[in-house]
C-alpha cells in the first residue's frame, strides 16, 4: 500500500529560528515535543542568518537544502556548505550551528537506521530497496511523478512498505529514501 500525505497532513510549529513542516511522524500517534518517535520526516525554514540546532539526545540526523545556502558546523566532527540538494549527516547530540537563511528537508531517527538520496526522474523506472525496513518514501520536490497507480505532486510524500516501487515522470526532483529498524 501507497500513503500519499499533503498539505492537509502537515503539522506546522514555530521554533526559535522559524518554521517546521511535519511531513511524517513514526509511530503515527508519537509527538516530536515527547521525543518519542521513531522516524520524523520535516521542511524547515530558518529565518535567521545565524541559528544553533535543537540538541536531539540518540538522534541520527540527516539533512539537505531545498532553498538556499548553509553553512553547516558540528563542533568537533565537521563542517560542510550545502547546496541545493547537497545532503548532510550528523548526530543529534553534536553541538551543531548554521548559517544562511533556507530551506531544508530533514530525516530524524532514533533506535533505527535509514538515510535518503536526490534524484532527477525523467522517465519510466524502478526505484528499489534491498534491505530489511519498515518503510521507504519519497518527497516530491517539483513536478509530479506517478508512484505505482498514485499521483505524488510537488509538496506531497508518499511512504509505503514496498521493496520495489515503480515510478514514472517526464520531468520531477525527489528525494526518496528507506529505514531500517
Amino acid at each position: 500500500m501507497i500513503k500519499i500525505l499533503g498539505e492537509k497532513d502537515i503539522k506546522v510549529s514555530r521554533w526559535s529560528g522559524g518554521v517546521t513542516k511535519q511531513l511524517y511522524i513514526y509511530p503515527e500517534d508519537s509527538d516530536y515535543a515527547l521525543r518519542n518517535f521513531k522516524i520524523r520526516l520535516s521542511i524547515a525554514t530558518t529565518e535567521l542568518e545565524k541559528s544553533i540546532f535543537t540538541k536531539l539526545e540518540g538522534v541520527d540526523r540527516v539533512i539537505s537544502i531545498l532553498e538556499g545556502k548553509m553553512e553547516i558546523c558540528h563542533k568537533d566532527h565537521h563542517q560542510k556548505t550545502l547546496l541545493p540538494y547537497d545532503i548532510d549527516h550528523f548526530k543529534g547530540d553534536w553541538d551543531t550551528s548554521s548559517k544562511g537563511k533556507v530551506t531544508d528537508f530533514n530525516l530524524m531517527l532514533k533506535g533505527c537506521k535509514g538515510d535518503f538520496f536526490f534524484k532527477e526522474i525523467k522517465q519510466e523506472e524502478k526505484i528499489i530497496f534491498e534491505n530489511e525496513k519498515i518503510l521507504s518514501f519519497i518527497y516530491c520536490i517539483s513536478g509530479e511523478l506517478k508512484i505505482e497507480n498514485e499521483l505524488l505532486k510537488a509538496g506531497e510524500l508518499a511512504v509505503t512498505d514496498k521493496n520495489n516501487i515503480s515510478v514514472n515522470s517526464n520531468d520531477s526532483k525527489v528525494f526518496y529514501g528507506y529505514i531500517n529498524i
